[in-house]
Order: C-alpha cells, then structure tokens, then sequence
C-alpha cells in the first residue's frame, strides 16, 4: 500500500497505484474524488512524494477508487449495442418452398446413397471361364458395358474375328465369350434392379410427403434390399 495526499490537502489514504495507460493512472482505495492532483510516498517516508500532480482530472469513478488523466480526458462509456430485433417468423410460402427443399435434398441423398451402395457392394460372377470374379455394378461401369457390347456388334458386322473384351475389377481386359458377357449383364441386372427399384419407392414415397414429420420418418437402407431377398 502506498500513502497519498491532495496536493494542498493534509489528509492521507491508503490507496493501491497503477498506472492505466500514458496519460491514465488508477488509485484503489478509500478516497473522495477530488481535481487537484496527488503524491504519492511509502509509509514512514514522506519524502519520496512522487509527484502527480498534473493529473488532476477525474478520469473515472470507480466502486473502489478513482482514475485521473493528465490530459484533460474522461472516461466515454461505449454505446449500448442496439437490441437485436427478434426474427420474423417464417411465413407459409417460405415453410413450405423450405419443405419442398427438403424433399428435394432427400431424394438427392437416396440417389446418392445408392451409387455409393453399388460401388461398396460389387458382385461375385463364374460368367468368365466358370472362375469367381468380383465385378463392379455402378452406374458407370454399366454404362461402359452397353457401350462396349454395341460396339462389339458393330465390328462385328464387319470383321467376325473381332473381339469382346471385358475386365474383373483391378485386372486387365481378357477376351470374353459374347455368352459369357451376356451373362454377366444378366446377373448385374439381377443385382442392381431391386436396389433401384427400392429408390425410385423411396422417391415416390418422398413426394408424397405432406409434413416434415412424414418426411423424417422415411429411412433409407439399401442394405435391406438384399436381406429381404435372402
């Protein structure tokens, strides 16, 4: 604790210093705001009087004590924030376009969840060789098949040495019998149709919802396509 005094003013108090900033200081204690600068001294030495006299003005008052400024300045409080305004309620078009939204979101996550499923799931086929083979079933991997079986038909046409060529996944093309391709769309067929045709019940069902709740009530689980058909 140090001692302080008004500067031409005989009583002391004990107070605790800071300084705030440059022009800023702070003393904690019992004390009366009073615009006349002050020294400061330890207890039993008044000869130290640090001088602070030039800070005369009541910067601020606190619940404790006072801050003074040597320039002249007083504290501004800041501005109360402006009351944010509660938001408006949605009105019934907007729930209802926000709902339309989410039908169209979750048609999006079937269709999605689907290809994924194709391509986490692929099928094990003997068509090739009587040999056991893992072959993928995605969209795209279809696409290609058709692709190639008509453009194996076409060379055909005019070259019956032309080759039908077709790869297990993570291996190379090999010749493949126009039999033994045929029936490898077969069994992808087989596979894929069930799952698709769950998705598009799945899509009908969607649209056909008329409340969130409904909405949120539909799962999608293509693994259960298969389960049912075992």
């Amino acid at each position: 604790m140090l001692n302080m005094k008004y500067t031409g003013l005989k009583p002391v108090y004990e107070v605790e210093f800071s300084r705030i900033s440059q022009h800023v200081v702070q003393l904690i204690g019992e004390i009366p705001a009073k615009d006349k600068g002050f020294t400061l001294s330890r207890d039993g030495l008044e000869e130290d009087e640090w001088d602070y006299k030039n800070f005369k003005t009541v910067y601020r008052q606190l619940d404790n004590g006072v801050q003074f400024s040597d320039d002249g300045s007083v504290y501004v409080a800041p501005p109360e924030p402006e009351p944010v305004p509660e938001p408006e309620p949605p009105t019934e078009e907007e729930l209802a376009a926000i709902f339309e939204q989410n039908k169209k979101n979750k048609i999006y996550m079937s269709k999605a969840m689907l290809e994924s499923f194709l391509e986490e799931n692929p099928i094990i086929s003997t068509a090739h060789n009587n040999y056991a083979g893992v072959y993928a079933v995605t969209n795209e991997k279809q696409t290609m098949m058709v692709s190639q079986y008509m453009t194996y038909q076409i060379e055909k046409a005019t070259n019956p040495e032309s080759k039908l060529r077709w790869n297990e996944s993570g291996k190379s093309c090999e010749d493949w019998t126009e039999q033994e391709f045929l029936q490898l769309v077969l069994e992808i067929k087989a596979y894929v149709y069930p799952l698709v045709s769950y998705q598009q019940t799945l899509e009908e069902q969607i649209r056909a919802c008329t409340t969130q709740e409904e909405l949120d009530a539909i799962e999608i689980d293509f693994e259960s396509v298969h389960r049912e058909e075992e």
